[in-house]
């Protein structure tokens, strides 16, 4: 057998394992919603999962976000397939209950503000959700307890959220992201390179992990906080991560036999990708009494809030 089809057998193998990880009902409820953008004055709209026994309790919770992938929305089948691994995970006492958000990234905005305005993904995020989530659910208002994540695309926006606005987002975790830089972005999406950055290099950059990376580099060296998960995207996912060893950015890294797909990249390291969040969550409040207070865990059990 060849090397590619032992891959493609082990991945079925693993599938089919775990095949009742995805097919068991949420506990959860996963939610449409939108509002009116105050800056934008664009309509916005976004899926939500809340966590069993959410309208029975008046408990606050941290908050991820999840973005989509290239040609996606907000209300795809990673709304089913995201929750259904942290569930999981608390099924196991890896994570306490998570509120999810899954913002709308209009299908090829690469989670950028396009230069015509047509598309602000950006400021639909970091200006308008984050602030109308946490007005109108029971968040955990605070960067400390706020991460992001995304798949393909979405690993790209997720890699720049994290870089470029370091003081809003405790952690990142990256699957199978599409880690471009300019010069591939501008070869293998032509059309987006002209249509979301006019194709302008110097544009892309205000968007771009690398670019944000290198200028945010002593705020994210402080700790651990980001994780890539690597299915089919092999070569630029090890291109970014040595870019980021070589900033001295600490990074938690695992590749996958996954071709480009986020089913399979939760079922091999979802659990593993929630315990890195739950621990970074950890971290920001070890030894401090607030930890203690609002999460109401032992410090025995480190990685459950």
């Amino acid at each position: 057998m060849t090397k590619c089809g032992l891959k493609r057998m082990l991945i079925l193998i693993f599938f089919i394992s775990w095949t009742s990880l995805f097919s068991q009902p949420l506990k959860g409820l996963v939610e449409k919603r939108s509002f009116i953008g105050p800056i934008t004055k664009k309509k916005i709209e976004f899926s939500i999962y809340l966590p069993e026994n959410y309208y029975a309790t008046g408990e606050k919770y941290p908050v991820v976000y999840h973005l989509h992938g290239l040609g996606g929305s907000h209300d795809g089948h990673q709304t089913k397939l995201v929750p259904a691994s942290f569930e999981k995970a608390k099924e196991q006492e890896i994570i306490g209950p998570v509120i999810i958000v899954f913002p709308d990234g209009y299908r090829d905005s690469f989670w950028a503000d396009s230069f015509d305005g047509n598309k602000p993904a950006e400021t639909n995020i970091i200006e308008e959700l984050i602030p109308y989530v946490d007005q109108n659910f029971r968040t955990q208002a605070s960067p400390k307890f706020r991460a992001v994540q995304g798949f393909s695309m979405g690993g790209f926006g997720a890699a720049k959220f994290l870089t470029k606005f370091p003081d809003l987002f405790n952690a990142a975790i990256i699957y199978d992201g599409a880690l471009l830089n300019w010069t591939i972005l501008s070869l293998s999406h032509p059309l987006i390179a002209w249509s979301i950055f006019a194709g302008s290099e110097a544009y892309f950059n205000q968007f771009s992990p690398w670019f944000q990376a290198e200028k945010n580099r002593i705020k994210l060296q402080s700790r651990l906080r980001l994780r890539m998960v690597v299915g089919a995207l092999v070569s630029s996912n090890r291109n970014f991560l040595d870019y980021l060893n070589e900033l001295g950015i600490a990074v938690e890294y695992v590749e996958t036999p996954c071709l480009h797909d986020l089913n399979c990249l939760l079922n091999y390291e979802g659990l593993n990708s929630v315990r890195f969040l739950a621990d970074c969550f950890y971290q920001a409040f070890r030894n401090k009494r607030e930890f203690k207070d609002k999460l109401k865990v032992s410090t025995a059990a480190p990685a459950i809030f």
